[in-house]
């Protein structure tokens, strides 16, 4: 089943001393226009693999009001100006959130309804003016579609009481501290770190192991990424660091057990549906940086082959690295 719009809204948040507009008509959907724009950011946001997972907090007013509106207590209409109503007492509160409209929409998916919710901040684009046969450019805000993305928004199951949240956000600078205000203050919700952050804190987690247990040796860092790569295409998508650690130190238990328990310090605890995509752009190259700024990125796996490439760590803490049996494009 494709992704099905059944309701959609937008409002106009406000924060340059203007009166915010509260749409009291939903959307066009059958609009392609309408159906385009709305479809190619959910499908984003679904994809995404910097969406973090959240739950609301047992307390947050938006737990009941979703519960109430899966229960037809309250329509759609209703429940979306009590978001957009929301984010604009926040946004009158903190001038530094830049005006901007709340898109509302309720998707239908294989696997149940959700409630979109997606903040889009102006971009600045180009165009014409034209007067008779005097043609001169002026500056238009438009909403992000393809050449800008959506930097918050939340895409909630509405498939029972618990209500399981994915948020993108990132930090803003508000009063001098950077928030995460649209899930901390708006939504209200407690989140777990996206499959991104979960790689990228894996990989800062080995650097500074291979950097303390093997003295930053190239070829144990490119051990671990090639077992990791590995590892994530067998359980289709899903990575056990312990079985990461077995493959890379099999038969130095000592050091194995280090390695899983520093990644259980940092949190890293069970196996993670990373996926395969992820994995790669975190793990599937192998970078040298020279202190004189001379770069080498190859292929992690290309280590583990001793045909392709030899990495050698010298005595006087130089790394030769020498590449076999090259085809040159």
């Amino acid at each position: 089943m494709a992704l099905v719009i059944r309701n959609a809204i937008l409002h106009i948040l406000q924060n340059d001393g203007r009166p915010s507009v509260f749409s009291d008509v939903e959307l066009d959907i059958d609009s392609e226009i309408c159906e385009a724009f709305i479809l190619k950011h959910v499908k984003k946001l679904i994809n995404n693999p910097a969406v973090r997972t959240a739950q609301f907090k047992s307390d947050a007013p938006f737990h009941t009001l979703l519960q109430d509106y899966q229960e037809g207590q309250i329509h759609f209409k209703e429940t979306s100006l009590e978001f957009a109503k929301k984010m604009d007492e926040i946004m009158q509160r903190h001038r530094d959130i830049p005006s901007c409209d709340m898109l509302i929409a309720r998707v239908g998916h294989k696997t149940g309804d959700y409630l979109a919710i997606l903040k889009l901040t102006y971009q600045e684009v180009y165009s014409h003016k034209s007067s008779g046969t005097d043609n001169q450019l002026k500056k238009c805000t438009a909403l992000p579609f393809n050449t800008g993305k959506v930097e918050y928004a939340a895409l909630i199951a509405l498939n029972g009481p618990s209500t399981p949240i994915s948020v993108i956000e990132k930090p803003a600078a508000i009063n001098g501290n950077h928030v995460l205000y649209f899930s901390e203050v708006f939504l209200e919700c407690e989140t777990t770190p996206s499959k991104k952050e979960q790689a990228k804190l894996i990989d800062e987690v080995t650097v500074e192991f291979v950097e303390e247990h093997f003295d930053s040796n190239p070829i144990i860092s490119a051990k671990i990424k090639t077992a990791m790569l590995e590892e994530v295409e067998a359980e289709e998508g899903f990575i056990s660091m312990d079985n990461v650690a077995s493959n890379v130190f099999s038969g130095e238990e000592e050091t194995r057990v280090q390695y899983v328990n520093v990644l259980r310090d940092a949190g890293i605890t069970e196996d993670l549906p990373l996926g395969e995509r992820v994995v790669k752009q975190q793990f599937a190259t192998h970078k040298i940086k020279a202190e004189n700024g001379v770069e080498i990125k190859f292929p992690a796996q290309l280590a583990a082959e001793e045909d392709e490439v030899e990495i050698t760590k010298n005595s006087d803490g130089t790394v030769t690295v020498t590449f076999k049996n090259l085809r040159v494009m």
